[in-house]
């Protein structure tokens, strides 16, 4: 999951920006061949939406505006943009830009119907970009996060210190042991983390104890090892997380 959610977030960041990217390529292609006039504001129409939640019904309004052409001929735009307070009141001249051959797609200048979207776009895809990074750096300061994953065990989960006592290796790299002792019980339980791809020795030598979490009342709960003090060699693949291990 540590990469599947950023890369997933940086996927949706980067639609939004391509999104973002589009809407200023057609607004400057549109003004190419756009002409400014003049309108009359002539209506405000007015658009309701409910919400479920509260209960409350919100209002917005729209200006329908009227143009005359070279030729004579008066054109009834409606705008594009809903706002609340309204942009405008019946009656008031406006500036709009309209493309000769296209006149239906009349618009009104200024940043609402020109550049609120690129803009809205562009600040979210950034937002999920920047989320993108963030949780991929989230738990790797400097290293790696080497655990069993979440504990599935209830709420009496804790975390203790509990002794290292072995390291061995297998075909998957090294793993650390670490045995904890019961002191009501006497019971013991040995911990193992997931494989790990580099020797951790060099950096545990003055270590004698690990972080481990579980239910200390339930000796088959799940656990979890934090070895997050790690820094993988930058030739060594980041471990994986592996599935949770159980006593």
């Amino acid at each position: 999951m540590r990469r599947i959610l950023p890369a997933l977030f940086l996927l949706i960041g980067l639609a939004l920006l391509a999104g973002s990217g589009f809407a200023i390529w057609s607004e400057v292609n549109f003004r190419r061949g756009a002409v400014e006039t003049d309108a009359q504001v002539v209506e405000m129409l007015t658009r309701s939406s409910r919400d479920r939640d509260r209960r409350t019904t919100s209002y917005t309004y729209v200006p329908v505006f009227v143009f005359t052409l070279p030729d004579g001929t008066k054109r009834r735009v409606e705008g594009g943009v809903a706002s609340n307070p309204p942009c405008c009141t019946v009656g008031e001249t406006i500036r709009i830009r309209y493309r000769p051959e296209a006149p239906e797609h009349a618009q009104m200048t200024g940043f609402m119907e020109s550049w609120f979207v690129a803009t809205l776009l562009g600040g979210m895809g950034l937002v999920f970009a920047l989320v993108s990074k963030a949780i991929w750096g989230f738990g790797r300061p400097g290293g790696v996060v080497v655990a069993g994953g979440p504990i599935a065990a209830p709420a009496n989960a804790m975390t203790f210190q509990v002794p290292l006592v072995g390291l061995r290796r297998d075909a998957m790299g090294w793993v650390l042991q670490a045995r904890w002792s019961d002191p009501r019980s006497g019971v013991q339980r040995l911990f193992e983390s997931p494989a790990i791809p580099f020797d951790p020795v060099p950096q545990m030598r003055s270590m004698t104890s690990v972080n481990v979490t579980f239910d200390p009342g339930d000796p088959a709960s799940a656990y979890a090892m934090d070895l997050s003090f790690l820094v993988a060699p930058a030739a060594a693949p980041a471990p994986s997380a592996g599935p949770v291990r159980r006593g």
